[in-house]
């Protein structure tokens, strides 16, 4: 491990910042930018590799800041300014972190599967939201398809709360990988089922059997799912609101029905 010094905006400064805010150098570098104690404490309880930490030279670390600089590969130690130009906290974070991108780990450990797609999430806040909610409701892995918001930007992860880290994810590049990734888990587990979330459905959520393996197919916030992806369901489904309601924000329509599915499994025991 070694520390370097940065006392003005250099260019591993600027390489710093842009992991923070582009989307293409994340990608370049497979690595991201990580604020808030509990969002770094879960990275390194998950198992995600710290390829560096950044402070500040103003202040002194706390024990526990201290303790785990030693897990960094490099670390950097910045002046205030540049730390205050990082931070987006009123109060400047003690620490930061660069974490190393994890590769997808698979489906193979899942027994009664509870799988959540996402199509085209386009907001920030309500893809971390989501993906805090399927890892409180016991959501064995999350899917993204079509163009969307990085899941590796740092207010994703930071509206996530540390959920970012726990629950396993993977890109579908095309819709001949969904179809075929499908196929294997209908090939794989009895009476898996796909359920696509849609306005127009007929049945209502707490009305489905989802003590079944399941893959439920959520819409993008302004265009709901796509017709290739509505093809797919076996069943459709909805929440059963106020008339004088004609939709819910996604992250609460999905929660309401994680919450459902949840209720399910556990009075089935099915988890």
């Amino acid at each position: 491990m070694q520390t370097i010094t940065i006392g003005k905006e250099n260019a591993k400064f600027q390489e710093i910042l842009a992991l923070k805010n582009n989307r293409t150098k994340r990608a370049q570098l497979k690595k991201f930018f990580v604020e808030g104690v509990q969002n770094i404490k879960d990275a390194i309880s998950f198992g995600w590799d710290i390829d560096s930490f950044i402070y500040t030279d103003r202040n002194k670390l706390s024990d526990w800041a201290k303790g785990i600089l030693k897990l960094a590969h490099t670390n950097y130690c910045l002046t205030d300014e540049l730390m205050k130009k990082l931070s987006d906290k009123t109060n400047t974070s003690e620490l930061l972190a660069i974490v190393k991108v994890k590769e997808f780990c698979g489906f193979d450990s899942m027994q009664n599967p509870l799988i959540v797609l996402l199509d085209r999430p386009s907001k920030k806040g309500n893809f971390g939201s989501i993906i805090r909610s399927c890892d409180a409701l016991f959501v064995d892995q999350i899917l993204f398809i079509g163009h969307s918001v990085d899941i590796f930007d740092h207010e994703v992860i930071t509206s996530s709360m540390g959920s970012f880290f726990k629950v396993p994810f993977r890109f579908i590049k095309s819709n001949e990988e969904f179809k075929q990734m499908v196929n294997d888990f209908k090939q794989k587990y009895n009476n898996f089922q796909v359920i696509a979330t849609s306005l127009k459905a007929q049945t209502l959520v707490q009305k489905c059997d989802f003590s079944k393996p399941t893959l439920l197919l959520i819409g993008n916030e302004a265009k709901g799912l796509s017709e290739f992806l509505l093809g797919t369901a076996d069943e459709f489904v909805k929440i059963n609101m106020n008339n004088m309601i004609d939709s819910l924000n996604v992250a609460c329509a999905t929660t309401a029905c994680l919450y459902e599915i949840s209720r399910q499994r556990l009075e089935k025991n099915t988890h």
